[in-house]
């Protein structure tokens, strides 16, 4: 009887990040603030003589680059291209602007905690400066942010773990690394939306524009009121709180409406379904975002 000599079998390579490499991610973009955005915000401020709103928007694109940069060498051949187009239907981007002032309906809530916000000043600032604003806000923040949260973490833990486990982990990461309280409550519960969107239709284009038109919201509030709320939740509580109650309760059942109908009509992707681009050339994350008292990230 012959004995057939059998090869050992390959290793499939583990999907980057692991849960533990994402906590690991927290500590690269620290680096990468030490290490560029400080230098970067030091030359805009004593050497080009930039104004706050300038600095504050070159240090975000310098800090980030650095940051994706990091991840991109930490991951190596492990290293997945970032998709863009997806499964999502037309019909949905009709909707996303019903979607988001939904959502926003519902997240007016966590304004109630009355929650510290530690960049109130800054914001300020900014939106005294538009276009700067709404560079930052509206189109800077949601294409880096979504690169980096959907397009390369929530990827890869979708790879490797329950999509409950990576939407959470990915959102509770996209809460954390904006520093701010009033932000980040906010911030982890989009997240979870954007995860759920990306989960169902891997793109990133619908993913960056419900990022975005929630951030025109703010933007465009801010604008307005110069700076100022007049119209908060908590004086709405006060002052007409059935009327507030029922909006609420409204803006949760649209939303449930739009997602009850994207889940009827999407499929999510398997690993092997999954297309293989090319390489995508990194482009970076923005940490911390334009926002109306937490309303944007």
């Amino acid at each position: 009887m012959l004995e057939a000599s059998a090869s050992p079998l390959a290793t499939p390579v583990r999907a980057y990040p692991t849960l533990k490499e994402s906590w690991g991610a927290l500590g690269w973009f620290l680096l990468a603030i030490g290490a560029v955005g400080l230098p970067v915000m030091l030359l805009a401020q004593n050497v080009a003589h930039a104004s706050k709103p300038v600095v504050g928007m070159v240090m975000t694109l310098a800090t980030n680059l650095a940051f994706l940069g990091l991840l991109r060498w930490k991951a190596g051949k492990r290293w997945r291209p970032l998709q863009f187009a997806g499964r999502e239907q037309v019909w949905l981007y009709a909707l996303l602007p019903v979607l988001v002032l939904a959502m926003l309906g519902v997240l007016s809530v966590v304004q109630l905690l009355g929650l510290p916000d530690l960049a109130s000043n800054y914001f300020k600032e900014l939106v005294r400066t538009p276009v700067v604003a709404f560079l930052l806000g509206v189109v800077i923040a949601p294409v880096l942010e979504e690169l980096v949260f959907r397009g390369v973490i929530l990827q890869g833990l979708l790879r490797a773990y329950k999509p409950w486990v990576a939407i959470g982990q990915s959102a509770l990461l996209f809460g954390i690394i904006h520093f701010n309280p009033a932000q980040s409550i906010n911030a982890a519960l989009i997240g979870m939306l954007l995860g759920w969107l990306y989960y169902r239709t891997r793109s990133l284009w619908l993913c960056m524009t419900v990022h975005a038109l929630n951030n025109l919201v703010a933007f465009g509030s801010m604008l307005t009121e110069g700076g100022k709320s007049t119209d908060s939740p908590e004086a709405m509580l006060l002052k007409w709180p059935f009327a507030y109650a029922g909006l609420v309760l409204l803006s949760g059942f649209v939303l449930i409406l739009i997602l009850r109908r994207v889940q009827q009509t999407t499929t999510p992707l398997t690993t092997d379904e999954e297309p293989q681009a090319p390489l995508t050339p990194p482009i970076a994350l923005s940490p911390t975002t334009y926002n109306d008292r937490s309303r944007a990230v």
